[in-house]
């Protein structure tokens, strides 16, 4: 297939032979151009409420005045703050929820020689992160829920193998319990991918507590959204919170003293002190979510594959930073919803393991996430939808199926 993107495109010069490599699916999907003014937005990163604007620019006016805008003390409140709600030990604030990956490997010495097992479909922050560090991604099938298979994991670990990597894969927890159990067996760290789960818990406790560390992308997508790039390291041994102290700025202790390699990787003053504004809007944004979600799976548990619901407000399993169902008909239910204003999302067209920087790596099988990574497709869900909307896209989804048995 030959594939003549955009000239304005970024990168498609220089990777063009690649991306016409790609099955002709992908390619359509990736080079689909979003919708111009939709009707109902995928996410809505503004902020129309006049009372958190006037917060969030009174806030950086403060740390204008005062002048502390690097590592000023509302990091460490910040840190403070994520650490007593997730149930751990120490906090780390760092510049993205990807180098709060890479910094957690780093941490426990994790590098050349090592395996890390991770779920096949996640951003491929997951095991850029992993390959950065110098180690080994091992990729592992997923459940229907799209998290890690533990069996499969368990099949996966060699010798090599020093950690479990578990992705809260579209802000679900993973089976923790299983996971902890099967490292403990083998000897193995476990180190959670939060990055779309802050908030997520269950009755043995929250994301970001579960493992011997955990990293959470904070940037304006996420239920606690920062202002940009923004990330934290959870741990709980005070001896890994002090190398990651150091690992964040140069490798350096007291500004000056350089103890082992690094980059900077400092959180932004600015970052954390709007953060401070906003966390009073993460318990409102769970909730609201989660009535989402319930309202979408009422209507459409008939006609699509859906995640499973909420059983009341109260129920954290998942926070759902998307609402992704399963349909055989993905691209043909993707242009008729975008035709009717929906702005809707392919999360992500390929797994981990076939994207072209790993197609070198010698994969196991994945039956089941190369079946369910060409019927996903992520419906809008934001605070900001009102019932109506949600109900629009309901009837939509419908509409679709109507259609297609009509034609049959």
């Amino acid at each position: 297939m030959t594939v003549s993107p955009k000239s304005n495109a970024p990168g498609t010069a220089l990777y063009g032979t690649i991306l016409g490599g790609l099955p002709k699916d992908v390619v359509v999907d990736l080079l689909q151009p979003p919708l111009p003014d939709p009707k109902v937005r995928y996410r809505d990163l503004s902020i129309q409420a006049p009372e958190l604007r006037a917060r969030l620019l009174n806030v950086v006016d403060e740390l204008l005045r005062d002048g502390r805008l690097l590592m000023g003390p509302a990091v460490e409140q910040l840190e403070e703050l994520i650490a007593n709600y997730c149930g751990a030990r120490c906090c780390v604030g760092v510049s993205s929820g990807t180098n709060a990956i890479y910094l957690a490997l780093r941490a426990f010495d994790i590098g050349p020689g090592d395996e890390v097992i991770v779920p096949a479909m996640s951003w491929i922050a997951t095991a850029n992160a992993v390959v950065v560090a110098g180690a080994t991604p091992v990729f592992v099938d997923v459940g229907d829920d799209l998290n890690i298979d533990v069996s499969d994991a368990e099949a996966a670990i060699t010798p090599k193998t020093r950690a479990i990597l578990p992705v809260h894969y579209t802000g679900r927890l993973c089976d923790m319990r299983s996971i902890g159990a099967l490292a403990g067996r083998h000897g193995l760290l476990v180190i959670e991918d939060a990055a779309q789960a802050f908030g997520a818990a269950d009755e043995s406790g929250r994301a970001g507590g579960f493992g011997d560390a955990a990293a959470f992308s904070l940037n304006p997508m996420k239920v606690f959204p920062g202002f940009g790039e923004v990330g934290a390291v959870l741990v709980n041994d005070p001896k890994i919170c002090e190398r990651l102290r150091a690992l964040r700025y140069l490798g350096t202790v007291n500004k000056e003293i350089c103890v082992e390699p690094s980059l900077n990787h400092k959180i932004d003053t600015i970052q954390a002190a709007m953060m401070l504004v906003s966390y009073d809007g993460v318990e409102p944004t769970l909730v609201r979510r989660l009535e989402i979600a319930s309202r979408y799976c009422r209507r459409l548990k008939d006609l699509v594959g859906c995640p499973e619901a909420p059983r009341s407000v109260a129920d954290r399993r998942s926070v759902f930073f998307d609402y992704t169902i399963t349909t055989p008909r993905r691209t043909e239910m993707r242009r008729f919803l975008e035709a009717r204003g929906i702005e809707v999302k392919i999360r992500h067209p390929l797994l981990m393991s076939q994207q072209p920087a790993y197609r070198h790596l010698n994969h196991r099988p994945l039956p089941n996430a190369e079946y369910l990574v060409k019927r996903i497709l992520s419906l809008p869900i934001h605070e900001k939808l009102d019932d109506g909307q949600i109900d629009y896209v309901s009837e939509q989804v419908a509409n679709f199926n109507s259609t297609v048995a009509s034609s049959l």
